[in-house]
């Protein structure tokens, strides 16, 4: 095995292992197969996603004290497989998340999540001069970028997994769109994912 390969492989690894550590959580969190949730299956390649829409779940994932829900920030979990033997190219990976009436919305970065919970000016009251102490952010947690998909390629037999994070509530009849997903050595597109968020029974 080349030295590159061995060292993109062990980043995938160190990456994996970091996600699955939360801080403050009695068990770390660990990401099911792709097939254990609401999924759809192309070719080599099944995605496998399931929103956390409640404060129990979230609690699994982000600890108590990241209330993301209180916010309007809907986390979904998307875990994606390759069965096939060839490498699977995720550096374009567009994923939305689609009510029933067709709106899209798109993902926010975790980076950008800040900005949901700054405390705004109070109308209506004089801004005193005098300093006060600066109120912590919730959302400045390192916890939403270490748990944020990041994969980008995706190896023969393995798995990725990680959270996007969507303004939005969550609601009856909602879909993940997934696109952008590509064979690594063609760059052909595998069909793009569209699949309701509520399990099948």
């Amino acid at each position: 095995m080349s030295p590159i390969v061995r060292f993109v492989i062990s980043s995938i690894t160190l990456a994996a292992l970091n996600q699955s550590v939360v801080s403050g959580a009695d068990e770390p969190f660990r990401a099911g197969a792709a097939a254990s949730y609401a999924h759809q299956t192309s070719g080599p390649v099944t995605i496998g996603a399931k929103p956390y829409d409640k404060q129990e779940l979230t609690e699994t994932a982000f600890g108590k004290k990241l209330d993301l829900l209180k916010y309007g920030v809907l986390p979904v979990l998307v875990v994606v497989e390759n069965k096939g033997k060839e490498a699977v190219d995720l550096q374009s990976l567009d994923v939305s998340l689609v009510a029933s009436d067709g709106r899209h919305a798109p993902p926010v970065a975790p980076e950008d999540l800040m900005r949901l919970a700054s405390p705004g000016k109070r109308p209506g009251i004089k801004q005193t001069p005098i300093p006060m102490p600066k109120k912590k952010n919730p959302m400045n947690s390192p916890e939403l970028v270490e748990r944020a998909f990041a994969a980008k390629m995706l190896p023969p037999g393995d798995s990725a997994s990680g959270f996007f994070y969507f303004e939005a509530k969550p609601e009856r009849g909602d879909k993940l769109y997934v696109n952008g997903v590509r064979e690594a050595r063609s760059g052909k597109d595998i069909m793009y994912f569209e699949f309701p968020l509520e399990q099948q029974p």
